[in-house]
């Protein structure tokens, strides 16, 4: 069967959209009408988004003169964190917030799912996403080891047969509207304290307003995380760490 115009206004499928249109080919539809102009833009957006990260530069590595605790809580970094919007409304005083954000283990947080604006520059305000992070001083700051933590539980939202200790975490993660902290459980995690949770971004606080291609993130970690609990953290500004 032919994917045609009038199909597409019908069903409100995305043609401009790649993934989308392979979707619906595998399904056995004829989606040539629309794909090659949607190979088109996909690989300009992919050429923009490799200029726009050149100009736009993300290193990391710039964080490790501040991973050591406790910190200065009159030092320029625990200042802007303190005063930058990434972290939301203050918590407490801002004498206290100085001493929480000064104390603060910093960690790195991995992109399971996110809104799609949120990857590319913009400026919208309070866009969705889901993280997941660890406690674990081993692995809080492995980008490598996050990386595919992350890419594991993303790969668990297409599959029927569930661990147990992961049903609760899938279930909220196939539903686009959830929100959620929720404890990986032992089958993904193993022996680390890995939690998964959504969170919400202004792109004004990120990187060149927009997540980096690498899926990361640092944080500060306000406090342990609970289950089914507003995960307090706050965004590392992106000066420390990008340009």
């Amino acid at each position: 069967m032919k994917l045609t115009k009038r199909l597409a206004k019908m069903y409100r499928i995305d043609v401009t959209n790649i993934k989308t249109l392979e979707s619906w080919e595998k399904n056995g539809y004829d989606v040539s009408e629309f794909k090659d102009a949607a190979i088109a833009l996909a690989a300009a957006r992919k050429e923009a988004r490799e200029l726009y990260d050149k100009m736009h530069p993300v290193d990391l590595g710039r964080l490790s003169a501040y991973i050591a605790t406790p910190r200065d809580p009159e030092s320029e970094f625990v200042s802007d964190a303190v005063a930058s919007g990434a972290s939301g409304k203050l918590f407490a005083s801002k004498a206290k917030e100085r001493q929480i954000v000064a104390n603060s283990p910093l960690i790195y947080g991995a992109v399971v799912q996110a809104n799609n604006a949120l990857w590319e520059p913009g400026h919208a305000m309070r866009l969705p996403a889901v993280l997941v992070i660890t406690t674990d001083e081993a692995y809080k700051n492995d980008i490598a080891w996050l990386t595919q933590m992350a890419a594991t539980i993303g790969e668990l939202r297409s599959q029927g047969n569930l661990p147990k200790d992961m049903r609760k975490l899938i279930d909220d993660l196939r539903n686009s509207i959830s929100s959620f902290c929720h404890k990986v459980g032992t089958s993904v995690a193993g022996g680390a304290d890995v939690w998964c949770a959504t969170v919400s971004f202004d792109q004004s606080d990120l990187p060149g307003t927009r997540i980096p291609k690498e899926g990361i993130l640092p944080f500060l970690l306000r406090e342990p995380p609970k289950e089914n609990k507003f995960i307090q953290m706050t965004l590392v500004p992106a000066k420390y760490y990008a340009d």
